[in-house]
Order: C-alpha cells, then sequence, then structure tokens
C-alpha cells in the first residue's frame, strides 16, 4: 500500500505496470493472478480488521486502502483493453530504449573522465541499477507527458464549454430583457391609450355642453 501511495503516487501509478509491480512483458495469467492478490490485500474491510489502534486509525488505514485500490483496478482496467495494453507496452518500451540511451551517455561521460572501473562487480551492480532508474524515469516522463497533454485537453474544453455556457446565458438574458422591456413598452402603450381616449370623450362631452347652451 505504500508502494501505491508513495509522494508523487498519482505520477507514478500512471503505468499500470507500475502499479501491479510486474514487468511489462508479465504473460495475461501473471497479471490476472496479480490482480486478486492485490484486491484481497488491499480490500479496505481486511485493512480495517487487521490495522491496529482506534478506530479513527483503522478508518484512515481502510480508506487509503480503498485508494490504492482504486489505483489497481484501473490499471487491471486498462490491461484488460488488448489495445490499450499494446499501447502501454509500447510506451514502456519507447521508455526503456531512452533509459538506456541516457545510461550509454552517462557511462561515456565517466569514461572520459576515469571514473570507471568495468572489471569490478560492484560497478557493475551500479551501473545495473543506473540503468533500471534511468528507464524507470525516462518511463515516468513518457506517461506525465502524456497525462499532462490530457489534463490539457480538457482544461481547454471545460474553458471553452464555459465560455459557450456564459454566452448562452447572455443572450438569453437578453431575450428576457427585450421581451420584459417589449411587454412594459405595451403595457405604457394601453394606458396612454386610455388615457387620449378619456380625454377625446371629455372634449367631446364639452363640446355638446357648448352647442346645448347656444342653443337654449
Amino acid at each position: 500500500m505504500n508502494r501505491l501511495l508513495c509522494s508523487n503516487h498519482e505520477w507514478y501509478n500512471l503505468n499500470p505496470f507500475r502499479v501491479l509491480d510486474l514487468s511489462h512483458r508479465a504473460p495475461t495469467e501473471l497479471i490476472s493472478r496479480r490482480y486478486k492478490a492485490l484486491s484481497l490485500l488491499l480490500h479496505p474491510d481486511k485493512v480495517r480488521n487487521a490495522f491496529g489502534g482506534g478506530d479513527k486509525d483503522r478508518e484512515k488505514a481502510a480508506d487509503r486502502a480503498a485508494t490504492a485500490f482504486e489505483f489497481v483496478r484501473k490499471a487491471m482496467e486498462s490491461l484488460q483493453d488488448e489495445d490499450k495494453a499494446r499501447h502501454i507496452r509500447g510506451l514502456v518500451d519507447q521508455g526503456y530504449r531512452q533509459g538506456k540511451k541516457d545510461n550509454e551517455s552517462a557511462s561515456s561521460a565517466r569514461c572520459s573522465t576515469g571514473n570507471s572501473n568495468s572489471s569490478s562487480k560492484s560497478m557493475d551492480k551500479i551501473q545495473k541499477e543506473e540503468l533500471r532508474m534511468l528507464q524507470e524515469k525516462a518511463t515516468l516522463k513518457i506517461f506525465a507527458e502524456i497525462e499532462y497533454k490530457r489534463r490539457d485537453v480538457e482544461k481547454r474544453k471545460r474553458s471553452h464549454e464555459m465560455r459557450e455556457r456564459a454566452q448562452e446565458d447572455a443572450e438569453v438574458k437578453k431575450c428576457k430583457n427585450e421581451r420584459t422591456f417589449e411587454k412594459k413598452w405595451k403595457e405604457e402603450g394601453r394606458v396612454e391609450k386610455r388615457i387620449g381616449n378619456w380625454r377625446d370623450f371629455q372634449k367631446v362631452g364639452g363640446d355638446h355642453e357648448q352647442k346645448k347652451k347656444k342653443i337654449g
């Protein structure tokens, strides 16, 4: 669990084979067995019951186990898709090749400075460890760059959707204001018309009164 929740684990766990702690050339059967083993190991109830301490500590351990298991579940889900699994293996191969190049460059630099002893077993062990670390680093970089681009695309997409919603809201508000204005204008027009009719009525009534007086 600590391996899956180490510092910067969200980036390390982008590689499904790293999550399952397997070679990227591992057969399907081995992948399935590892998934089942990790699922049992990381089951929240099992971790909660096995963890010592108070209820708060047990719940915290169970939450960590659930988070770790989610990475395992997603890793297995990716590898169950043959096309995705093939693509992921290709990315790891790419990282291994880049790591090997980086290691060769580092070895050449050591040779040029006279800091190499090819006959030493300890040096050979150190170089193998350096190769492994450089390959892991290069692989991590590849997965991280892909994830970063994916997040950037998602961010741009959300920004575009927010702009579209803002434009739609502005258009709706504009239409609402126009309807309100038109309604108010019509109401004011009817009022003016009623006032005008009343004035005409008064005028006509006044004319009749004057005619009556003249006739009388």
